[in-house]
């Protein structure tokens, strides 16, 4: 049965069928013909929307509610990431190679995995980018538990040790903030997730109206290399032609086969490429796809932020507020690169079950003493009362 956030996924699969309703054109582009939309449409991208997306949210906000869930889960990331830095350590020695190995091909172009002078793992992750953002979110979820007291730090060390080896820069860039933050401030806050979050589900508007600073970062990415700087300018300017296209079908958006593209009039030659996944959802869904999709990872961090306070162990807010980190910065990794595995659903549907199982037993206990202590009132002025 569909709770609280999400109702947010029904307005996807209605965003599904008005994105249809809207392209019933098809794109005529020199000789190439690119189809118009039909309800047919809407309903295969809704089933994959359902079972790629919708799922893994459901089923962790079902699964993991309580505190020894929370605890179990971290622990799990943590041990998940010690396990693929073995992983990692061969496929830096010897190239990419596990998943050609069991599976008999490369998940990309590998070419792709060739980044300053070695080779950037991928294991069995579609890219190296995955990898490097999995590995940054266990190495965090290592920090907060060392902070709470449930480890040593050797854990987080060895994993921001393998990260740096993963030479992912965005990975190691959002490393040098959050693993300091996570392993040595005291008190829980979510002020950071926050407004990661709000800048997330605000993008679109910031890009659209030049305030976000792309030509500062083209030029600190420039103090890195120069290949990451030119890389970094292709990306923006790719994305303000998108926007220029979206902008024409703003509500819905131009919806499947690649028709939120831009192609040669005459030849029909597509001259986008797409690296962000908020700019292909922006322009295949619109505002309506787009604000909801990515409401369901952006609120979570609201819900969790919501219910911190009513939680009194301090344990327990120290773990959260780690989850609603790690859901928030593989949610803000969605901006340059793309949606390569469900785990931003999965984190935010166990950021806001945990967030909510928690918070509700905290509170069923305090009502419970609330009892004992009127009731032990009561007994005391009977007493006092027969004497």
């Amino acid at each position: 049965m569909l709770r609280g956030i999400e109702w947010l996924f029904v307005v996807v699969l209605v965003g599904n069928v008005g994105t249809a309703l809207s392209n019933p054109d098809p794109i005529i582009t020199g000789p190439v013909v690119r189809e118009g939309l039909v309800l047919y449409d809407a309903l295969a991208l809704s089933i994959k929307d359902t079972l790629s997306l919708y799922l893994p949210f459901f089923l962790a906000r079902a699964m993991l509610r309580t505190s020894k869930d929370l605890r179990d889960f971290m622990r799990v990331l943590v041990t998940g990431g010690l396990i693929y830095s073995v992983l990692a350590l061969i496929e830096i020695r010897l190239s990419p190679q596990l998943h050609n190995w069991i599976y008999g091909f490369h998940q990309m172009d590998f070419s792709m995995t060739m980044r300053f002078g070695g080779y950037r793992p991928m294991i069995f992750m579609l890219t190296g980018l995955a990898t490097a953002m999995f590995i940054l979110g266990t190495a965090i979820a290592a920090a907060v538990r060392w902070r709470a007291g449930m480890s040593k730090p050797w854990a987080m060390l060895w994993l921001s040790f393998i990260l740096l080896l993963c030479k992912s820069t965005g990975a190691i860039i959002y490393a040098i903030f959050v693993i300091p933050l996570a392993a040595y401030v005291k008190k829980p806050r979510m002020w950071l997730p926050l407004g990661l979050a709000l800048m997330v589900i605000s993008f679109p508007l910031l890009r659209g109206t030049d305030i976000f600073p792309t030509d500062t970062l083209v030029e600190w990415a420039q103090n890195i290399s120069e290949e990451r700087a030119l890389s970094l300018w292709f990306r923006f300017d790719q994305e303000d032609q998108l926007l220029e296209r979206a902008r024409e079908r703003m509500i819905f958006g131009w919806g499947l086969y690649s028709r939120n593209r831009v192609f040669d009039p005459e030849t029909g030659e597509d001259l986008s490429i797409t690296d962000g996944d908020w700019m292909i959802q922006f322009g295949t869904r619109g505002v309506v796809g787009f604000v909801a999709l990515y409401g369901m990872l952006v609120f979570a961090i609201f819900v969790a932020q919501r219910r911190l306070k009513r939680i009194p162990d301090r344990r327990e807010r120290l773990l959260l507020s780690g989850l609603a980190l790690i859901s928030a910065l593989i949610t803000v990794d969605l901006l340059p690169n793309g949606l390569f595995n469900y785990l931003p659903f999965f984190f935010a549907g166990a950021l806001v079950g945990l967030a909510e199982g928690i918070s509700k037993r905290a509170d069923r206990e305090r009502r419970r003493l609330r009892r004992q202590r009127a009731a032990k009132g009561r007994e005391k002025r009977t007493s006092l009362q027969m004497r």
